[in-house]
């Protein structure tokens, strides 16, 4: 069988199992479920215009990729792999997220390979000023991007 033909079938195998991960977690997934009651007194969030977003998915996908906790974990699963398996963020959903009436683009990072993809962990990208949140996959409660980090180092 040639590395060609081989190369085409590890793809496709690689892009129908990201696409049942992604399936997984969609089905599996609660927006927004442990997110706190809104207080009864507070305003009402304004609604998300539909106005071009400040930052773009790809500058979204950019910064993540550009986070040094990223970093060092694809090129651990690189290195750990011998450069069979690498890192790489998915789009979990097209559509954005609302937290706290605004826009979330919905990412997730992967150890990505020939026969499996797994998933790693789950971020949020805010469409207006780029904040990025991480969700907890089991809880599904969300933290800042510093709260994980801490988290990391524990």
């Amino acid at each position: 069988m040639s590395t060609t033909r081989k190369s085409a079938i590890a793809g496709a195998i690689a892009g129908l199992l990201v696409a049942g991960i992604g399936a997984w977690y969609a089905s599996n997934h609660q927006p927004n479920a442990a997110l706190p009651p809104m207080a009864a007194a507070a305003p009402a969030p304004a609604a998300v215009p539909a106005a071009k977003a400040n930052v773009s998915r790809d500058q979204a996908v950019e910064t993540l990729m550009a986070l040094p906790e990223l970093k060092r974990l694809a090129d651990a699963i690189e290195k750990r792999s011998g450069g069979e398996r690498h890192g790489a963020l998915l789009e979990t959903d097209p559509a954005p997220r609302d937290v706290k009436g605004s826009p979330y683009y919905q990412l997730i990072f992967v150890e990505n390979g020939d026969d499996m993809a797994q998933a790693v962990a789950s971020f949020l990208v805010s469409h207006v000023n780029g904040e990025i949140l991480v969700e907890d996959d089991i809880s599904g409660e969300l933290m800042s991007l510093d709260q994980w980090r801490k988290g990391l180092k524990e």
